[in-house]
This record gives structure tokens, sequence and C-alpha cells, in this order.
């Protein structure tokens, strides 16, 4: 199986108090977007997943750096 190219586009926007972290239930800090979905996660889940995220993410929109990405 060879690698196929995926076309993304960034997608910046803000993180309301509706946004909820997808593990607690918290106010969401960090959208993760991925090939079939986004994940909202809140400041504490976003850094116990971090390193995962990124790997796994297309994007990852982190307003506050909770993550300390270099932007």
């Amino acid at each position: 199986m060879g690698w196929q190219m995926v076309e993304t586009q960034e997608q910046q926007r803000e993180l309301t108090l509706n946004d909820r972290c997808d593990s607690c239930g918290a106010a969401a800090r960090v959208v993760a977007t991925l090939l079939n979905g986004e994940l909202l996660f809140c400041g504490h889940h976003a850094r116990r997943f971090g390193q995962s995220l990124v790997l796994k993410s297309v994007n990852v929109y982190d307003p506050e750096g909770e993550l300390n990405l270099v932007q």
C-alpha cells in the first residue's frame, strides 16, 4: 500500500463555551483535526495526549499554546 496525498486547508475557528472536551466535557481549548473529523480537548487532556495528537492529526488548532507548539 502506497502513500496517498491528502490536501488540507487550515481552518482557524474561534472556540466557544459550547465547544466541550471529548474526553471529559470541560471547556475545549484545543482542536485536533484528523482525516475523518475533529476532536476537541480541554487543556489537561490536550497536554496528556499532546504528542499523539501532533503525530496523528492533520492540523492542531491551539490558540492558547496549551501544547507549546512552535507557530
